[in-house]
């Protein structure tokens, strides 16, 4: 049994990675069916815009767990409805916190920030941090992503986001001490909004911009917390015995190291086993095979198994436990 798949610590998270097309989906399916199998309360999430997880499990999903069968429940989050729901939230708390900034549009600037680059990054981030804020509901958390490339932007996006936390607390702080500053000599600042007249504040504690700012971090720095565990995270990279795949599956390897995400497994999917020669497929046996020693070659310290082409596609349960049992192991 891989023991890097099984809750050790409160839970474990797993996020299933790969190029679109490389078979994600059902092997994040089929390793949750294997778990809920082993009496492990499974949660598997469907990340990816493009929604397949419903069609693998043949029936129809939300954004709300389903119970599919005994231990195992599945979502599919809606991005458009996450953007939206991300980009309100951060609107009423802008206009709360920053309400004495009259002179600026903020209407005029969340309406361009819908459009902006990386809000898609930040609204999963938001989903993936309620559900890992609801964690110990689970044994296992299995996350269905997105294309390798948007999937590694948002695993790299705590740590970047600490980053510039800590940058602008710094500079709230320097605010804050020219305000105490000024106030020393002049006495207290005070701002008007509509009617409403107030004190500028010039302690922290006092101050809901520092405070939004520490609120920020601290949830921020607990998603950081939980994927950087190897205790609790592990990351499944699958892809195809082809060349594109393999170089897609070493970058995401090098970057999740760059982060400190554990990488532990990689699932090579629909590799052709045949016997004899057969001379139609000697060209992709032959490129198989050369991928293949190049995976053992790269990937030294990471586990790397190897699942046959089926004759079917493997979809609905029956299949899923099959492939499942493969990859959690006995």
């Amino acid at each position: 049994m891989r023991e890097y798949l099984l809750p050790k610590k409160d839970y474990r998270v797993l996020f299933v990675i790969g190029k679109g097309g490389v078979g994600k989906t059902t092997t994040s399916a089929s390793i949750a069916v294997a778990l809920a199998e082993k009496r492990y309360k499974t949660l598997i999430v469907s990340l990816d815009p493009a929604h397949n997880l419903g069609d693998v499990f043949m029936t129809k999903l939300g954004d709300r767990p389903k119970k599919l069968a005994e231990n195992l429940y599945a979502s599919e989050l809606d991005m458009e409805k996450l953007i939206k729901g991300y980009l309100e939230h951060l609107e009423k708390n802008l206009k709360h916190t920053y309400r004495y900034l009259t002179v600026i549009n903020l209407d005029k600037y969340f309406e361009v920030l819908r459009y902006s680059p990386g809000i898609e990054e930040y609204a999963t981030l938001e989903a993936i941090r309620d559900i890992l804020m609801k964690g110990d509901e689970w044994d296992v958390i299995v996350f269905d992503t997105p294309p390798t490339g948007l999937t590694l932007r948002v695993l790299a996006l705590p740590k970047i986001s600490l980053i510039w936390a800590d940058k602008l607390i710094d500079v709230r702080r320097k605010i804050l001490e020219k305000r105490a500053a000024i106030a020393n000599i002049q006495g207290p600042l005070k701002f008007k909004a509509g009617e409403e007249e107030a004190e500028l504040p010039t302690e922290e504690s006092r101050d809901e911009v520092m405070n939004e700012l520490k609120k920020y971090r601290s949830e921020v720095q607990f998603v950081d917390g939980v994927i950087t565990d190897p205790e609790k995270t592990s990351v499944v990279a699958v892809m195809n015995p082809e060349a594109l795949p393999l170089y897609e599956t070493i970058r995401a390897r090098d970057t999740l190291k760059k982060f400190r995400v554990p990488f532990r497994l990689i699932v090579v999917n629909k590799v052709i086993n045949v016997s004899g020669e057969i001379p139609e497929l000697k060209v992709k046996l032959d490129a198989q095979k050369k991928v293949l020693e190049q995976i053992k070659g790269e990937f030294r310290g990471v586990e790397v198994l190897k699942i046959p082409m089926f004759a079917e596609e493997p979809r609905g349960m029956e299949w899923l436990k099959r492939l499942g049992g493969m990859i959690v192991g006995d």
